[in-house]
């Protein structure tokens, strides 16, 4: 009974050995016998690409259409060659849908609120500011591509004067940017290319009140007016150079809710510009502008602005930069020859000159803070005391401020500011001192369209 067991054991464990071995044998062949098949049989996916390399008629077509869709491409860049918006996608008008494209409007708002306060606003001498927070602007904006050949650009401001606030629009125009050989037109309403700061709107300067020269020649904000703007890329490989012409209706000066009395000439103004790269981190802007003016309707006075504006950059990564800007401006007015009732005779009246200028430096030391100086100086030539010699005058200022960016949509500034005013020409209040206070908080929602360097 045991033995039996013991065979019958025994027989289990060579059957449990020999099977595997069996199979193992068995799967072995019969995959040899897999792989030979595969070898004899010809891969389908083999030969649709030997097919694709020339052996098949199909290929050949594709050949030909990707030759021809590449003269084409190459054809259409040729005849945008010289126009500012070879790389734009509205050179093609057969890739995106023009009725979404004008959908695609950038729509953006900003708010610009200040508070100022005069140390010596008891005495009043005319040129104070209001101790109070304001809303200083509430602005926005409207700017799209409308077709293969236009851009249109609307901008409106609610400004607070005296207590009130007024609606004026600031530019509403259209721009033709790809016009043949590097040039450019914009019709409408505009703030004229001219100086440095005329471009850039309150809330996006870099400082919280106008430099003063500004505020005597151009006004509270910028110079606008209703006209045609052309400007053209020069040609030159050392130096990128534009030159921006413009004729405006020249009713109107400055910040006016006004139209503006009619004149017989319009006012015309030239730009030059000049940008140049030095690497990376550094980059130059210079220009020289000139302006000519009738600021009367009976043709008799005619009012010559004259400037030179420059700016230096140096930024890393947006974690440091550096910006030095100034701008100085000579204006010469110019009256009508008087005649003497007794005599007869004509003498020239003399003119008025006037000049300033401001000099900027803002470091940004961290990327959410910056530090910033500014000096200003202004003086009026034809300023004479009562004895009928030209009189001593200036205005000199000292500014410096502190700048938090939360980020590129908003920033809180403080500043503080020094000026000294001197004018012999009056009788009294001949020498001042004072200190002005400002803080300013800038908030810009939705898509805020970029400036130029």
């Amino acid at each position: 009974m045991k033995l039996g067991f013991r065979k019958q054991f025994s027989l289990v464990r060579l059957v449990v050995i020999v099977l595997p071995i069996f199979f193992a044998f068995f799967v072995h062949a019969d995959s040899n016998d897999w792989e030979k098949e595969l070898e004899g049989t010809e891969n389908p996916k083999q030969t649709t690409l030997a097919k694709s390399n020339g052996k098949g008629s199909d290929s050949q077509d594709w050949e030909v259409e990707l030759e021809k869709d590449l003269k084409d491409q190459e054809s259409r860049s040729k005849s945008t060659e010289g126009s500012r918006g070879v790389t734009s996608n509205v050179q093609q008008p057969n890739q995106i849908n023009r009725s979404a494209q004008n959908l695609m409007m950038d729509v953006s708002a900003a708010i610009d609120i200040v508070g100022a306060w005069d140390r010596n606003k008891p005495r009043g001498t005319g040129e104070r500011i209001d101790n109070k927070m304001d809303v200083r602007s509430a602005e926005f904006g409207f700017t799209a591509a409308v077709d293969q050949w236009m851009r249109a650009n609307f901008l409106g401001a609610a400004h607070g004067e005296d207590g009130k606030y007024y609606f004026e629009v600031h530019e509403a125009n259209v721009l033709f940017p790809f016009l043949p050989f590097n040039t450019s037109l914009k019709v409408g309403q505009m703030f004229m290319d001219i100086g440095r700061l005329n471009r850039i709107h309150l809330h996006d300067r870099p400082f919280t009140m106008n430099p003063i020269v500004h505020e005597k020649f151009i006004g509270f904000e910028s110079a606008m007016d209703t006209g045609a703007e052309f400007s053209v890329l020069l040609p030159w490989k050392w130096i990128t150079q534009e030159l921006v012409l413009g004729a405006t209706n020249g009713k109107k000066w400055g910040h006016s809710h006004t139209e503006g009395q009619q004149k017989n000439n319009p006012m015309g103004y030239a730009h030059l510009k000049h940008f140049y790269y030095f690497g990376n981190n550094w980059g130059t802007q210079f220009g020289f502008s000139g302006v000519r003016f009738e600021p009367t309707t009976d043709r008799r006075n005619q009012r010559y602005l004259y400037g030179m504006d420059a700016v230096l950059r140096w930024n890393r990564s947006n974690l440091r930069e550096l910006m030095i800007m100034s701008e100085g401006w000579y204006q010469q007015e110019i009256f009508p020859e008087q005649m003497d009732s007794s005599t007869f005779q004509k003498s020239k009246a003399p003119s008025r000159d006037q000049w300033g200028y401001y000099f900027f430096v803002d470091y940004k030391f961290h990327q959410l803070w910056s530090l910033g100086y500014r000096y200003d100086y202004f003086t009026d030539k034809s300023l004479v005391d009562k004895n009928g010699k030209q009189a001593d005058n200036a205005i000199e200022a000292h500014s410096t401020q502190i700048t938090f960016h939360s980020s590129e949509f908003g920033r809180i500034r403080g500043s503080v500011e020094r000026r000294y005013i001197q004018d012999f020409s009056k009788t009294e209040f001949q020498e001042q001192r004072e200190w002005r206070f400002y803080v300013q908080a800038v908030a810009i929602l939705g898509s805020h369209p970029a400036h130029s360097y």
